[in-house]
């Protein structure tokens, strides 16, 4: 094979992509100018050796042609700019790379010296993504590997700025291309009318498949087949998703984001493996855990060895083929009562138990973490349920396994609602802000919420105590009737309950750390997991946004009911049940639909 050969086979436009004839022609002298390096460390198959060389000797053979014809060729070629960029060890590197990912998983550096003369270059991304997306008969399997593996060095390499034009690009002009799905369409529809049970309706109907499969889904299946492949497309996830966090109406990132979510989610759910997390774990595991944790951070060494060791649990769910990636991690303290303040679990000593097999009773799940670039996918869920399966088996014992879960909307929920001008106080709440205001201009709500500004507020007794039974309230209507839809509006609230858990217990100052009362004042809620409500709960709630709620002291019914003058025979009772005690009864809350149990916990 030729290097003219393999530079017009590589010319060719992929199916449905259309190149511009106004690309710029950039110069192929330095295709490839040296041989591959003497210093490999790991032989290169004899067919790559075969490849280059024929590469190496159409070159020579090259200079000496003056055939027009090869040159308008050698000009026009679509992954010119692509290959240029490619140096000829890039083949050793890869190697290289397979080599070594069982020792050290990841990349290598893209030299980012000399990609900073394309990184500005659309262009460049444009034919740097069309060779890795585009089938050319004849090219093998090596050199698109190379290619894709370039092209996620290359994206490493970019800012945000270049990683937001990258996505874009990617977005747009490998997406799904409409003229081709409307025409499989019209073909799949007239050979339906005409014999819906013929050869030639099955091949419409893989037309129509293959038509609505955007392009970028090749990049996406090209690029988890590398080294580190999965890895390089949840970090690019994670990219994606801050940018479109700061685009939301944009349609080409929008689409992108589902298409690789998808994929994550094929080739991640349900080929996960359980592991805890010890102190005798590898080094990288545990520095990992320390660096992914979004909800308490690690403060030393010493809060990550206290946090792994006896009285708690790490447990992580892992993918064989990312051995040091925690995709998604749960901190469990085993305690003897419930837990309602999270800084008596970390701040804890010693956590441990002299005899675990009775004072164990509860396991109190306060953190779970998901990397970025995995959320959204449903991974948290089976986590927990496993953890469950797994605890039991360790502390027959245990009968309470609850959350102790922070709710990170409350405080943004009720600035906005002020910001609209929404009522939020009962008339027997403003008398109270009147009193607590040394000013009396009749705007109880302005007043409540510059309360609320004032960090000195929550240091002041009596102010607390007269506000705390309104934020409580307000935090009880927050998660159980305010919606998304027909889904709870707090994303923690709407993890939980979609997972089979309900609502227990609101924790006031649960977490008064500066993040908890910047948050949602200090308070902090119980979300429990009853082994024999979870698949109900899940269930009811997925179907039209029916919320459990556990009721042994009155909880969270008895706050809404206070405080909008609701008596328990005032409520409209939807279902009932002559076993409440097992099903629940479901009742119905200013249009919001409540399933009552009554549950007893350590």
């Amino acid at each position: 094979m030729t290097r003219l050969f393999l530079l017009s086979q590589l010319a060719k436009p992929a199916r449905g992509i259309s190149l511009s004839p106004s690309l710029p022609v950039l110069s192929l002298n330095r295709l490839v100018s040296t041989p591959p390096s003497r210093s490999t460390r790991v032989s290169i198959p004899f067919q790559v050796q075969r490849a280059m060389a024929s590469i190496n000797s159409g070159d020579n053979n090259s200079k000496n042609s003056n055939n027009s014809s090869a040159a308008s060729t050698f000009a026009s070629a679509a992954g010119s700019g692509t290959l240029q960029a490619l140096k000829p060890n890039v083949v050793d590197r890869y190697w290289n790379d397979i080599a070594e990912h069982f020792r050290e998983p990841g990349f290598s550096t893209f030299d980012k010296e000399k990609s900073s003369q394309v990184i500005r270059d659309p262009e460049f991304m444009r034919k740097l993504l069309v060779a890795v997306i585009t089938d050319r008969p004849g090219q093998g399997d090596i050199l698109p590997s190379v290619i894709a593996k370039s092209s996620c060095d290359f994206f490493i390499s970019l800012d945000k700025a270049g990683k937001s034009d990258f996505l874009r690009l990617l977005a747009r002009d490998f997406g799904v291309l409409q003229e081709d799905v409307a025409k499989a369409a019209r073909l799949y529809a007239d050979q339906a009318k005409q014999d819906p049970e013929s050869k030639a309706l099955l091949r419409a109907e893989q037309v129509l498949r293959h038509a609505i499969e955007p392009g970028h889904n090749k990049f996406f299946d090209r690029v988890s087949r590398l080294p580190g492949g999965l890895k390089f497309l949840i970090d690019m996830r994670h990219d994606l998703l801050t940018i479109l966090s700061e685009n939301r109406t944009d349609f080409y990132l929008a689409a992108l984001n589902e298409s690789l979510k998808e994929k994550l989610q094929a080739w991640f759910v349900g080929f996960l493996d359980l592991e805890r997390l010890t102190w005798q774990s590898p080094a990288v595991l545990l520095e990992k855990i320390t660096q992914y944790e979004a909800v308490h951070k690690f403060k030393d060494v010493q809060d990550l060895k206290r946090r792994v060791g006896p009285g708690r649990r790490v447990f992580a769910l892992m993918n064989k083929s990312l051995p040091t990636e925690p995709l998604v991690f749960v901190q469990v303290a085993l305690v003897n009562t419930l837990s309602n303040n999270v800084q008596d679990i970390l701040n804890d000593p010693s956590p441990g138990h002299a005899n675990p097999a009775e004072t164990v009773k509860c396991g109190i799940f306060y953190s779970i973490t998901t990397q970025v670039g995995l959320s959204g996918i449903e991974l948290g869920n089976f986590l927990i349920k496993r953890v469950v399966r797994s605890l039991k088996v360790e502390f027959p014992q245990i009968e309470t396994f609850s959350t102790l879960s922070p709710i990170p909307g409350f405080r943004r929920w009720i600035t906005q609602c002020q910001g609209l001008g929404q009522k939020l106080l009962l008339p027997e709440e403003e008398s109270i802000i009147s009193q607590l205001s040394q000013e009396s201009d009749g705007d109880d709500e302005g007043q409540f919420g510059a309360f609320l500004k004032q960090t000195s507020t929550f240091s002041d007794k009596d102010k607390v105590t007269k506000l705390r039974p309104i934020l409580t309230r307000l935090c009880a209507r927050y998660i159980l009737l305010e919606k998304r839809r027909h889904l709870a509006l707090d994303p923690v609230a709407n993890f939980h309950l979609r997972n089979g858990a309900c609502a227990h217990r609101l924790n006031w100052m649960g977490d008064a750390s500066s993040k908890g009362m910047e948050e949602s004042f200090g308070l902090m809620i119980n979300y429990l997991y009853s082994l024999d409500h979870i698949e109900m709960n899940n269930q009811q709630y997925l179907q039209d946004g029916t919320i459990s709620v556990s009721l042994p002291e009155g909880g969270f019914l008895r706050v809404v009911q206070d405080a909008h003058g609701i008596s328990g025979s005032s409520m409209s009772r939807t279902v009932g049940s002559s076993d409440a005690s097992q099903t629940g009864e479901v009742v119905e809350l200013h249009g919001v639909k409540l399933r009552l149990l009554n549950i007893t916990t350590a």
